[in-house]
């Protein structure tokens, strides 16, 4: 009895065992089962083929423990790569597949060095005049041509000497200004019979252009002094003559040149500050020559509702005194000018650092893919070493990583193109500026 009932104990033990091992070896498989569908779901996120979405793509979730610096100078041979791909998943994942992970995980954050360049703006400092005069100089000038400009000054005829001063003072002007020259009682004479005839008579000499030195004088020659003195009807004219060639950023400036009082029942002062008042905010500036009280008294009513300056003179002396005052701003241009040369030299000097800078630029974007693609390659390695991959899938990434490469070099030499031409672009305009 005994040995019968011990063999059936053993019996039941042995099959008891056998059904617990193939229990375990069931649980086993299923878990391998689920492990190989996790592995089937892993997915990371598409990365771009265009290197310039590529530099803009987040950097990897292990870049900054990986990357000695943003400058990107060499990989880290004591960085802890082995703990930056542990998380890695790449069975049954196509070599596309394990390159997404890859960046993912390692790609290097270009933000820095790609902004840098991208947005790159050369800068001139102080030699970037336009910065300086941000305005176009738009000058009317009128000059009266009454019967009374006959007269002589100190220095000679008033008329002469007026010709003279307009001829220096538009020459002056920053060589971008825009000028025109009209006069007013050029025609008839200073009897009562021609004073309607006269009164009418205000024309351009000059129309709105840059000066042009021959031209400008040949318009001073087309009239003499004759007869009365419309001058509220002159600067009523200048809105038309200053709006040809006016814009947001031009300042708008009347000049006059006047010996006497308005003797045509106009209202000069009331012209003036219509135009002060205008959309061209127009300043009027009057030199008053050798004029009597009442015409004083006038003209500098008429300077002051324009929002402009009135200016006495009595010789030719005083007259060109007061000429080169209001050609301060202009004779800073001229003493810049003789420093041309010079100031040139510096430009393109400055041109050459600053294109330095731009390959300093493109130099630390290119130390960034060069880290990068160094990383990708020890990261391959090391999958390979684990067994993780094949030495074909090993081949094949790196074939796809050097493509990324060399696309994000050569976008890098565009970017430095596109910066170069930005400041051959520039170094033009603050060589102009010059002028």
């Amino acid at each position: 009895m005994f040995k019968r009932f011990f063999l059936i104990l053993v019996i039941i033990s042995f099959a008891v065992a056998c059904s617990n091992k193939e229990q375990t070896m069931q649980k086993e498989k299923s878990n391998k089962e689920e492990e190989k569908e996790v592995v089937k779901l892993v997915t990371y996120p598409e990365q771009p083929t265009l290197a310039e979405e590529m530099v803009q793509q987040p950097a990897g979730i292990h870049s900054e423990d990986l990357y000695a610096s943003l400058e990107g100078s060499n990989v880290d041979s004591e960085l802890p790569m082995g703990s930056a791909i542990e998380d890695l998943v790449v069975q049954d994942l196509k070599a596309e597949e394990i390159y997404n992970g890859l960046i993912h995980y390692l790609g290097a954050d270009y933000s820095l060095v790609f902004d840098s360049l991208k947005n790159f703006i050369p800068d001139y400092g102080a030699y970037d005049l336009s910065k300086e005069q941000p305005s176009l100089k738009n000058v009317a000038i009128h000059l009266d041509s009454s019967g009374s400009m006959n007269a002589q000054v100190s220095g000679g005829v008033k008329m002469d000497l007026a010709k003279r001063a307009i001829a220096t003072y538009a020459s002056g002007l920053p060589a971008t200004s825009k000028v025109s020259l009209r006069v007013y009682g050029h025609r008839g004479t200073g009897s009562d019979n021609d004073k309607a005839k006269s009164c009418s008579s205000t024309e351009i000499m000059y129309n709105t252009h840059t000066y042009e030195q021959a031209s400008f004088e040949q318009a001073l020659t087309k009239f003499k002094p004759s007869g009365w003195t419309p001058l509220a009807a002159s600067i009523a004219n200048a809105y038309e003559d200053l709006k040809k060639s006016a814009d947001d950023k031009s300042e708008n400036i009347l000049f006059v040149v006047s010996d006497g009082i308005e003797t045509c029942n106009g209202n000069p002062v009331e012209e003036a500050r219509k135009l002060a008042n205008s959309d061209l905010k127009v300043k009027v500036n009057i030199i008053g020559f050798d004029v009597d009280d009442a015409g004083q008294k006038q003209l500098k009513e008429t300077a002051l509702a324009g929002k402009g300056t009135y200016y006495t003179v009595n010789s030719n002396v005083e007259l060109n005194d007061t000429i080169q005052e209001l050609l301060q701003e202009a004779r800073t241009t001229y003493e810049r000018n003789f420093e041309i040369a010079k100031i040139g030299y510096k430009i393109n000097m400055k041109k050459v650092e600053i294109g330095q800078g731009i390959e300093d630029l493109g130099s630390s974007f290119m130390d960034v893919t060069d880290a990068e693609k160094d990383v990708l390659f020890e990261a391959v390695t090391r999958l390979e070493d684990q067994k993780e991959i094949t030495p074909e899938m090993g081949e094949e990434l790196r074939t796809i990583i050097d493509d990324r490469h060399i696309a994000i070099r050569e976008y890098i030499n565009q970017l430095e193109d596109e910066a170069r031409e930005k400041n051959n672009t520039k170094h033009q305009e603050v060589i102009s500026g010059l002028k």
